[in-house]
């Protein structure tokens, strides 16, 4: 319509404005995603252009697809109870269906437009990404929750958005798009950032991407010398990180030896130690419950903190669970002198969760607080606050539900209704506030919309990898980070998630076809 009144190609940048609003803001704000979102829609249809929309529409089963998911939505909100939840999480659900529907419908995304993209996406991430480590390491301090790290948007969306980031900058890389040591560098800066953010996600899904890229550098060179150099390096490199892994694990493993005669009875006040070396559980090496005496414990920790020594961290952990494993793994007693000698950070620290010395030590660290969760669950212990065990429950009851309810499903509505149900039912240890969904896109769709819904989203996923007759590098690495992040979380649960789903499936999926031109 803009264009017969201006004699301008109007819609065509209103569309690129959109795309360029909608790629700022997966790393800065749900405010510039909802606009995006409105903006990209509203001009597809003013616009107005319905004969060439019904013909693609005609010839794209992933236009059906994305349909058919939206249409089982509303139609299971027949028989959801709760209606108004079902209304909410569909409309939240608008940029899943908006973004791909408008751009699938018009005219191809130009492979230049893409690039233009890519280049704001990978700008703004080293922005964002430089701000958020200045000021969790500069202002704010080493707090303990590696969670405050991610200040713009959510810590676990932003992991995805920085491990796409990398190979994107690959991408650009082979393709000769810019200067190569701008990219090389913005690769290395991400790369760095993705290892001390301690994503579980970002650390699989950069794991499992580099991966696929070495081996699709090793199919696509022609020459036999860089073809050998590269599976040697790759080889190398898989060598290097089971040597890493094993190092992590047997330094998690290794333990110190204890003899309960040798053991000092007293703190130097004269109260009287409780030793348990019998329990397993240790931190940095070191046995957990020996030379523990609570009593100095909890009345020094009063004078030095304002959480109760009987309350909860801030990451809802027993407050005295989380001091004891942090003084633990500085080889320390638990009495009223180790207390003493912590530090106003290291309470600090505590007081946010940070329960071992190692917690931010990039990978390594995060393994080991894996280790230690899951030896505490085979041990009776709490999952409450702990990421790896929570996930498990939620895994564990979104299984149950499928069990029940997989055919059909509950219905978009009941989603949450059924998962307390099923909480209950089980006889879950976890906490109210710790009661969430699968933590898997596919399981959650699949309850509420039932094996069909599940099928419809895979499809969604594996029909353009079939339709394309060569499909280029950057086309795999978007489809494998969608799939890893939905086997991983429950993606198109988020604003960011729908927006980062629907933007980054779009420009992918109905980009214009053209040779591809890797190197």
């Amino acid at each position: 319509m803009f264009d017969k009144w201006l004699k301008l190609p109007a819609h065509y940048y209103l569309r690129i404005t959109a795309l360029v609003i909608l790629t700022l803001g997966v790393c800065l704000h749900n405010t510039l995603m909802s606009i995006g979102a409105i903006w990209i829609v509203s001009n597809w249809l003013i616009e107005a252009d319905f004969i060439n929309y019904w013909k693609k529409f005609k010839s794209s089963p992933t236009i059906w697809m994305l349909l058919g998911i939206l249409f089982f939505g509303l139609l299971s909100l027949m028989w959801s109870d709760d209606v108004a939840y079902g209304q909410k999480d569909l409309a939240r659900k608008m940029p899943f269906f908006a973004i791909p529907f408008a751009l699938g419908l018009g005219k191809p995304v130009e492979q230049k437009i893409v690039n233009f993209l890519l280049y704001i996406f990978i700008g703004m991430i080293l922005l964002t990404s430089g701000i958020n480590f200045y000021r969790y390491y500069y202002v704010i301090g080493d707090s303990g929750d590696i969670r405050e790290m991610s200040y713009f948007i959510s810590h676990i969306r932003f992991g995805i958005v920085v491990a796409l980031g990398i190979f994107a900058g690959i991408y650009l890389l082979l393709t000769k798009k810019g200067p190569w040591w701008l990219w090389m560098t913005a690769v290395i800066w991400m790369l760095f950032y993705t290892w001390k953010s301690q994503t579980i996600n970002g650390y699989v899904l950069t794991a499992v991407l580099g991966i696929f890229t070495w081996i699709y550098m090793i199919v696509k060179f022609r020459s036999k010398a860089v073809k050998i150099s590269l599976s040697l390096g790759l080889l190398a490199i898989l060598i290097i990180s089971i040597v890493y892994v094993s190092d992590a694990l047997s330094s998690f493993e290794k333990v110190e030896q204890v003899n309960l005669d040798e053991l000092e009875m007293y703190t130097p006040s004269g109260r009287e130690y409780k030793h348990f070396p019998e329990e397993t559980l240790k931190e940095n090496g070191h046995l957990v419950w020996v030379y523990v005496q609570h009593e100095e414990l909890e009345q020094e920790w009063q004078k030095r903190s304002e959480i109760g020594y009987r309350d909860l961290d801030k990451k809802g952990q027993p407050m005295y669970g989380t001091l004891i494993r942090y003084m633990t793994s500085k080889n320390m007693r638990k009495d009223s002198v180790g207390v003493s000698h912590l530090s106003d950070e290291e309470i600090r620290m505590i007081e946010n969760g940070c329960a071992s010395i190692n917690m931010n030590a990039g990978f390594k660290g995060k393994m080991h607080e894996f280790l230690w969760q899951y030896e505490s669950y085979k041990n009776g212990g709490d999952p409450n606050g702990q990421s790896l065990l929570q996930r498990l429950e939620h895994l564990k009851t979104a299984w149950s539900i499928i069990l029940k309810n997989g055919l059909f499903g509950v219905g978009i509505g009941d989603v949450p209704a059924i998962f307390d149900q099923a909480y209950d039912e089980r006889g879950s240890l976890l906490l109210e506030e710790n009661r969430h969904r699968s933590h898997n896109q596919f399981l959650t769709m699949w309850i509420a919309l039932g094996l069909l819904g599940l099928i419809m989203l895979v499809g969604m996923l594996i029909i353009p990898l079939f339709k394309r007759k060569e499909l280029d590098y950057f086309h795999w690495v978007v489809f494998i980070t969608l799939f890893i992040s939905c086997m991983f979380q429950d993606m198109l649960e988020t604003q960011a998630g729908v927006t980062l789903f629907g933007l980054f499936y779009g420009i992918t999926v109905y980009k214009e076809v053209r040779q591809s031109r890797e190197s």
